[in-house]
């Protein structure tokens, strides 16, 4: 999910060859995330930090919520500390702008593992 249909198409591209059998879909911000997630279920969801409406991690945060067991990653170019542990505080991955083919490698096999989840309260997280 990016407001850019050219980020988009390079998720898309990085997607498909690494799960080719893998159906993708394309939301330009959250509203649109949750009116297609109406009548589509989703595994993963691959979300930029800066959108209209709501950031990539208020977005996040209202799909972990309503679908606790889907995979998320957040993209950003922007690694502050504070950005960076608001997306892990989620249940999130983050995953640094550019994206390179590696990181999106190691994301994409971790949807196989059982779901993510934020962290408790005073937990700590190793």
């Amino acid at each position: 999910m990016d407001d850019s249909k050219l980020s988009r198409m390079h998720v898309r591209a990085m997607v498909l060859r690494n799960k080719p059998d893998w159906t993708v879909v394309e939301a330009a911000n959250g509203d649109e995330l949750f009116r297609t997630l109406e009548s589509t279920p989703v595994d993963i969801a691959i979300i930029d930090y800066n959108m209209p409406g709501d950031n990539g991690v208020e977005t996040a945060a209202k799909l972990r919520s309503s679908r606790p067991g889907v995979h998320i990653a957040v993209i950003t170019a922007n690694a502050q500390d504070a950005v960076v542990a608001g997306i892990r505080a989620v249940g999130a991955a983050f995953m640094p702008k550019p994206l390179e083919e590696e990181q999106m490698v190691r994301f994409l096999g971790s949807a196989m593992l059982p779901p993510r989840r934020p962290p408790q309260a005073g937990a700590t997280q190793e």
